[in-house]
């Protein structure tokens, strides 16, 4: 706590020297000669607001930064463009991916897309698998990190991203994207292409209506998932149609349905070994979103509805099947730009055909308000109910204060704390599975504790600030009795975050961001206690940009708690060159750039020293 302390004070002070004029720095990519915006951000509040005016680090992705990202996965730019933790986007393609924020795992942190919460009851920790979603649909991503079930409902314990797809545009779009590259560990040669990604969008807009297809391919077949001679193919393809309509000038909707298939081999894990599995997954996902526009505010609705089959053929097959509905109905209202309200209600059902075909589900009413006292203090808080089919009655709250201390042409500076609680129901998994499940468990419930400061300026923004996480009765595997249980005690998270952007030069920029994370009690598998992310961005002029990218990671505790993973670091670079003449982006990249040779998971393949060309055309 002392050492925050001192890193507040020393932030807070060097941040009265940055320069002059207020721009947001909101792109990890820009432009030179580009006049910013002050970005917007609805993910804290369900309100579209300036980032100035919201009392979280939120952070943003946008679509310039995902187009840089071309043919790879969605795994790769959280963790590239964001900082975050994934484990296991450093192997193979079929590899599970587990999204970690403040120490938290996939359990913990909500995903929506379009709004609308998505999900796989069938899966372990009741998530959604990020290997289905290709980058060729995705607009922008909005991070939000700490216990958020006010605002979300169940599983929001460490953060939410919210995922926006690419919105309709006037008139007739045609988007071809399509990249090549090599897939291999750092020991295999790479003397062929054995990774390849396509995709076309055709969309037509009128004022009125809107009318999009979305198709992607990926194919790769260059590494082992365990450390191995022999190639696991990954194999994923998608379909998307998506319908808007502006009813009236207060109404419109938009509808959305996909299909998403991923075929992908896989080795035993138990005991791990070379082996031809295969598993064949598939989903469906619907989405219904609506708006209403009136008097006193407006009426949302945001819905959805996936179905998940998989199918893994091994020395043991099996299959699952799943359906998560998600029905979420509020109400916003907009109190003189003094007071911004939301009430809604909302509606959750799992299913998973297990041997009982057992199925579970919620319902919410919850309020929350962003009370603007004045133009430097504000006040964003909120209050949920949740009734549980199984665990019944459970509260939730969230009290977010922020106080802009200096706000001038020349400099931002502002202080922010967060106190918020989320509730986690067990998974139908961890009540049901024949072999692990256990149907005494207890939810989850967590408490989260933010506080720190944020700076803007045209030269420097960044921010710094520490959280702790309080877990009661976490979910856990039990590795003696081969089944799922409530942990006994208390478990404790604790960490500092620093971003750091400045402008070096005209055309020249560094971002910096640290991660400390420690526990006495809790998990950190795989989980470094330091981490650091470094880029430059050098724009050659306004049509080339070069980025570099380079990763520290700690050491970290291996499977069986005891053993230390040797710490490692990666450079990445990648080049975007724009041709606006005939609507044409290239990218290239080479990742790994040194070939290093790093353990992520022990006895799983790592990615060597890879490269990737893309093409981007456009036309109308």
């Amino acid at each position: 706590m002392k050492t925050f302390v001192s890193l507040f004070l020393i932030f807070n002070h060097c941040s009265l020297f940055a320069s002059h004029n207020t721009v947001n720095r909101d792109s990890l990519v820009s432009s030179p000669n580009t006049q910013k915006l002050e970005e917007v951000i609805v993910t804290d509040s369900k309100f579209p607001m300036k980032r100035s005016q919201s009392g979280k680090l939120i952070k943003k992705i946008h679509r310039e930064v995902i187009a840089s990202f071309q043919g790879y996965d969605l795994s790769d730019l959280l963790f590239a463009a964001a900082g975050i933790e994934v484990i296991g986007n450093g192997l193979y393609p079929g590899q599970n991916k587990t999204i970690s924020l403040r120490g938290g795992r996939n359990r913990n942190v909500l995903i929506l897309i379009d709004g609308v919460r998505v999900s796989d009851p069938s899966r372990i920790d009741n998530d959604f698998d990020i290997n289905f979603l290709p980058l060729s649909g995705i607009e922008s991503i909005e991070i939000m990190k700490g216990a958020s079930s006010t605002l979300y409902g169940s599983a929001a314990a460490t953060g939410v991203i919210n995922i926006k797809t690419i919105p309709f545009e006037d008139g007739f779009l045609v988007n071809v994207q399509s990249s090549v590259g090599s897939l291999g560990a750092q020991d295999q040669r790479r003397n062929s292409l054995n990774r390849f990604q396509n995709s076309i969008t055709l969309q037509k807009g009128t004022k009125k209506w809107g009318f999009s297809l979305q198709a992607s391919h990926f194919s790769a077949n260059g590494m082992s998932a365990v450390i191995a001679k022999e190639d696991d193919s990954f194999l994923r393809y998608q379909w998307e149609l998506k319908i808007k309509n502006e009813t009236t000038e207060k109404f419109n909707w938009s509808m959305a349905f996909s299909q998403h298939n991923i075929e992908s081999e896989y080795d035993n894990s138990f005991p791990i070994s070379d082996a031809s599995f295969e598993l064949f997954t598939e989903m469906d996902r619907f989405h219904f979103n609506s708006d209403y526009q009136f008097n006193e505010g407006k009426l949302s609705l945001r819905s959805g509805y996936q179905k998940s089959r998989r199918n893994f053929i091994s020395d043991y097959p099996f299959e699952t099947i799943s359906e998560n509905t998600s029905v979420d109905l509020f109400h916003t209202r907009n109190f003189n730009d003094k007071y911004f309200t939301v009430i809604g209600l909302q509606w959750q059902n799992n299913f998973a055909a297990f041997e009982s075909f057992p199925d579970s589900h919620q319902t919410d009413l919850y309020t929350n308000i962003v009370s603007r006292f004045t133009k430097r203090f504000r006040i964003n808080s909120g209050l949920r109910w949740n009734r549980h089919s199984s665990y019944k009655n459970h509260f939730t709250y969230s009290f977010n204060p922020s106080l802009t201390l200096t706000k001038k042409k020349q400099i931002e500076i502002k202080l922010l704390c967060a106190m918020s609680s989320a509730f986690i129901a067990p998974s139908l998994y961890q009540l049901f599975d024949p072999y692990s499940g256990n149907k005494d468990l207890l939810p989850e419930e967590n408490q989260s504790f933010e506080i720190g400061s944020a700076l803007s300026s045209s030269k420097v923004s960044g921010s710094l600030l520490y959280f702790g996480r309080l877990e009661n009765s976490a979910l856990i595997y039990d590795l003696v009795s081969y089944r799922y249980e409530n942990g006994p005690n208390e478990l404790w998270y604790e960490g500092i975050e620093v971003d750091f952007q400045v402008s070096l030069a005209k055309n020249f920029e560094l971002y910096f961001q640290y991660t400390y994370l420690t526990t006495p009690t809790g998990d950190l598998r795989y989980l470094a206690k330091n981490t650091t992310q470094t880029k430059l961005q050098y724009n050659l002029n306004d049509k080339l940009q070069i980025h570099l990218n380079f990763n520290t990671k700690g050491k970290r505790l291996a499977l069986d708690s005891v053993t230390f993973l040797e710490d490692y670091q990666l450079l990445d670079i990648r080049f975007q060159k724009t041709i606006p003449r005939f609507r044409l982006n290239i990218n290239a990249s080479i990742t790994n750039l040194f070939n290093t040779n790093y353990i992520q998971i022990e006895s799983y393949s790592s990615r060597g020293r890879n490269f990737l060309v893309g093409l981007n055309y456009s036309f109308a």
